[in-house]
Order: structure tokens, then C-alpha cells, then sequence
């Protein structure tokens, strides 16, 4: 997959990088037509990335909800995606499509392979245009602040996990504030900041995981065991085969500064469901890894072991 900024994308337009000119609703739309893609979330010093192909569902125009026959795993924010640009190599015969938010951010990669239907892909190209994007310049991030007088009552009084999006938004917190103000009673800031550490020791543990990898465009989720894993220039890189339950995947993630890794829990009717939630320098939230649980069910005793074994700072 060819790997360039946003910035260094819109300099070669008219070249061999055109503008969309097809909202995101209506490309969401359009994407089971292209057959199995190779679909890229980035998020800071991480990334997933999976073969399959998107379903025809209207579930994806209007929710965002990308669950493939094949594994392909994705919930999509549409109304982040900004600016959509396509890479045509026609000696390859191979196309890139990239999505960007107001800032430049990439959001979400999809590529062609062997296995796509291509008349799909020209005709996405088709309705491409010489048009340059104009962004918004990014804000220098400043923490911020905040109280929340109620929040850990609130939290404590959920019985169900998706009630934090009510409260975070009740409150108007992000993730990490959140897990700021909530501790220590439902959150610790681990004293192992190194993300490759943590993935070296998650991977060692057998345990099923949920894998939930987060740009403010798209989240990519991969169900299963790590496997696979090898070190390629800084990176930890994880090849993932095909299963039932997750399609195949590569996930990669590196060391940064000013990185932070979180125990979080969130209480339910089955007892509660723990994470593991790594924030960038900004507090932005990359990575958030769950045990692999049946709706229903509680959490794995063998996943809270693990967790409470980390030391905290």
C-alpha cells in the first residue's frame, strides 16, 4: 500500500493523486462493489490493517457498522472524513483510495488487490478531479483542567458498557480525562508506558483478544490471539491468518514519547468488563485491547489476572 501524508498527497494532484468528488456517505455506500480491499486504520504509532471486503448493508451508511462475512471488522465516522483522495498506478494496475479529516489527519486507507473487482475501483476513479484541498491548520494541544463533580457515582452506576459514551459526553470529557477523574476506583495509569513492551507481554499470555485500533474516522477491530510476531525497523508487527473469527490481519505499533497505557474498568450486569487503553503525547486513545467475551458472559478470570499483575504508578 502506498504510504504518504495528506500533505504530500495533495502536491501531486493532477499528477497521479485526484480529489473524490463523492460524499462519505455515498462512497460508504459504494464499497462492497470493489470486492476484497486492503483497509488500513492508522492511529499515531499504530496500525491495523485487513483483508476483506466491505458488506452490502445499509447498517454502513448509516451507522458506520462494517461487519464482513469475511472478518472485516470496522466502525466508520463519517461526518469525520474530510477530504478523499484516489492513487491510480495503471502499469500495476492498483488503486489506493485515502481519507483525511479538516487537519490533514489520515483516517483511512483502502487498497486494491489481486482479488478486486477493478471496473469498481475505475469507475470510483472516474468521478476523481484535479481539485487541491484546503485544510485547517492544527491547534497546539494543552491538556486541559477539568472536574467533574458526580462522575464516579455515574460511573459506578452503569449496567452497561455503552453507557460511558452518555456519560463522556454528559460530562463533556474525552477517554483520557475520564480516566483521570475516575481513578483510582474504575482507572490506573500503568507504570509501563512502552506499548511494544505491553503487546511482547499480551502476546505471551494465549489470551482471545479484542483489538480495537482508533483514528477519529475509523475504528478496526481484530478478534483472536496474537500471533505472528516479529520486530521490523522499531516496530512490533504482528501477522494474524485468516480464522473464523477475525479476518487476516497485520498490526503494528511502536514506542513513542509522552505515551501512556491505562487499566480502565467499566461495571455491567455480568460483573464489569476490563480494558487496556493506550493514549498518545495529545491523549488521544489509539489502542484499546479487551478479553475476546460472548455477549452475556463475564469477563475472563485468566484476562483480570493479567491485568491486575501490571503495576501501576
Amino acid at each position: 500500500m502506498t504510504v504518504m501524508t495528506g500533505a504530500e498527497m495533495a502536491e501531486r494532484i493532477g499528477l497521479d493523486c485526484l480529489c473524490l468528488q463523492m460524499s462519505p456517505v455515498e462512497l460508504a455506500g459504494q464499497l462492497h462493489t470493489l470486492g476484497e480491499v486492503r483497509t488500513r486504520t492508522v492511529a499515531g504509532a499504530a496500525f491495523i490493517e485487513q483483508y476483506g471486503s466491505f458488506p452490502l448493508s445499509a447498517d454502513v451508511t448509516e451507522a458506520g457498522l462494517v461487519i464482513g462475512e469475511d472478518g472485516l471488522d470496522l466502525r466508520l465516522n463519517l461526518r469525520a472524513w474530510f477530504w478523499i483522495c484516489m492513487l491510480h498506478d495503471p502499469h500495476r494496475e492498483q488503486y489506493n483510495l485515502n481519507v483525511f479529516d479538516r487537519q490533514c489527519r489520515s483516517l483511512l486507507r483502502l487498497a486494491s488487490t489481486d482479488r478486486s473487482l477493478l471496473s469498481a475501483w475505475a469507475a470510483l476513479y472516474a468521478r476523481c478531479e484535479a481539485q487541491v484541498p484546503k485544510f485547517e491548520d492544527r491547534q497546539a494541544f494543552s491538556a486541559r483542567e477539568v472536574k467533574a463533580p458526580g462522575l464516579v457515582q455515574d460511573w459506578a452506576a452503569m449496567a452497561n458498557v455503552h453507557d460511558h459514551f452518555a456519560l463522556l459526553k454528559h460530562y463533556g470529557l474525552s477517554r483520557y480525562e475520564a480516566n483521570r477523574l475516575v481513578a483510582p476506583q474504575f482507572s490506573r495509569q500503568l507504570a509501563q508506558s512502552s506499548p511494544i513492551a505491553l503487546f511482547e507481554r499480551l502476546a505471551a499470555s494465549g489470551l482471545e483478544l479484542m483489538l480495537f485500533v482508533y483514528s477519529a474516522g475509523s475504528v478496526q477491530i481484530f478478534t483472536g490471539l496474537l500471533t505472528g510476531m516479529q520486530r521490523n525497523q522499531g516496530a512490533l508487527v504482528f501477522d494474524m491468518p485468516a480464522t473464523d473469527l477475525a479476518a487476516s490481519t497485520v498490526f503494528s505499533i511502536q514506542d513513542a514519547p509522552g505515551a501512556e497505557s491505562w487499566w480502565v474498568r467499566k461495571p455491567n450486569e455480568q460483573g464489569g468488563v476490563t480494558s487496556l487503553e493506550l493514549f498518545d503525547a495529545e491523549q488521544r486513545l489509539i489502542v484499546q485491547v479487551f478479553a475476546r467475551r460472548p455477549a452475556g458472559q463475564p469477563e475472563q478470570s485468566a484476562w483480570r489476572a493479567w491485568l491486575d499483575d501490571l503495576e501501576v504508578l
